[in-house]
């Protein structure tokens, strides 16, 4: 469980030009953003605990190119979103000067922190905790991810034969498989490719044989799936098996050699 903690005592943050939260919304709707300075505030946090940089994160705020009408509504905007981000980075929230109480989230893995191409267990544990402790529409944002940097598998999974029940376990260990590729070995894993998950999907090479923790993890995962949900029985658990074993296994391939 995380724990919570109180920020310890600090300068106080470069706060730029943050005229506050009221102002901000304001800028950010004029520009086309649907957010609020609130909630940018905690995509903030989050995005910061992950070591996101700064630079990626804001343009997520907007779903289409902002629209400014002139130079000095532009500068504004941005003067006031690098100063909550600052404001963030140093404990404090959108509208308070009081450091937050905040839950500590468990931090990001390493990317690109793992050699060949098997991912250890340490690094799978730290993934899943990271993932379950992740605001859903950050969730949501490494789902598009997902599907934008790998669209054979999000294609093949659309196909490929699963149970009623079970289904959505299969797509959602797929995606957290592809997680923990993505940040194991960052720009070594290449793109899938679907004529290779076909190849793969009636006889996958066994997962524990070739991603032995990431076998633990789905285990556990499926286990829990059986607890819940008596229909969930050893057919159905074969069948998701065996579409996890073939993604990992297109996954594992698609990891260049160091």
């Amino acid at each position: 469980m995380a724990s919570r903690k109180r920020e310890k005592e600090r300068p106080g943050p470069r706060t730029g030009g943050y005229e506050g939260p009221e102002v901000l919304t304001a800028l950010l709707s004029q520009a086309g953003s649907p957010h609020g300075a609130e909630e940018v505030a905690e995509h903030f946090r989050t995005a910061s605990a992950a070591g996101e940089p700064r630079s990626d994160v804001i343009p997520s705020l907007f779903p289409e190119e902002p629209r400014f009408d002139s130079p000095e509504a532009a500068r504004r905007l941005y003067a006031n979103l690098f100063g909550l981000w600052d404001r963030v980075a140093a404990g404090l929230g959108a509208d308070a000067d009081e450091p937050v109480l905040v839950e500590t989230p468990p931090p990001a893995p390493e990317r690109g922190s793992v050699d060949g191409r098997v991912l250890p267990q340490e690094f799978v544990e730290a993934s899943w905790r990271f993932l379950a402790a992740l605001p859903e529409r950050e969730v949501s944002r490494l789902r598009d991810r997902f599907q934008n940097l790998q669209p054979d598998i999000d294609a093949w999974l659309g196909e490929v034969e699963l149970p009623e029940v079970g289904g959505i376990a299969a797509h959602d260990l797929a995606f957290e498989a592809w997680v923990m590729f993505d940040r194991a070995f960052d720009e070594r894993l290449g793109d899938v490719d679907w004529k290779e998950l076909r190849d793969l999907e009636a006889e996958p090479p066994a997962l524990e044989s070739l991603q032995p923790a990431l076998a633990a993890y789905v285990a556990e995962q499926l286990e829990n799936l059986q607890d819940e949900e008596p229909a969930f029985g050893a057919p159905e658990r074969a069948q998701v098996e065996k579409v996890i074993a073939a993604t990992a296994a297109a996954l594992t391939r698609a990891v260049a050699e160091d």
